[in-house]
């Protein structure tokens, strides 16, 4: 199983949002690949995606809100967030927010006290 996906179109997100209805929390990075505050926060998500075991509880997805900037605003619609970049949100698998911080508090250690899985 692949750790991380990439959403691409809002069929996408809603496809993910039905197969992860009552069944798997949902982390979601979104970043912009030219500012310097999201490749620090996307440099820490990466290092905590990378100290997880592949869990089918969890999805973890990532999308570029400059090249795929109408998901972007459909999740901040959803979800009923502003939209940040760089923003991490994480929800239940109702769509319940959990966690949601942007820029410098996206961290390594924030992802690992905050995100706790058993």
């Amino acid at each position: 199983m692949d750790k991380v996906k990439e959403l691409k179109s809002i069929e996408e997100w809603n496809q993910l949002k039905k197969e992860s209805q009552s069944k798997s929390d949902i982390v979601i990075f979104k970043y912009s690949p030219y500012c310097s505050i999201s490749a620090f926060a996307e440099e820490n998500f990466n290092s905590w995606i990378s100290s997880l075991n592949d869990r089918d509880d969890l999805k973890i997805i990532k999308v570029n809100v400059v090249s795929e900037r109408p998901v972007s605003q459909q999740i901040a619609k959803d979800l009923k967030v502003v939209h940040e970049s760089p923003q991490l949100i994480w929800v239940d698998a109702n769509l319940g927010i959990k966690w949601n911080a942007t820029h410098y508090n996206i961290t390594e250690s924030a992802l690992k006290d905050k995100i706790k899985l058993e």
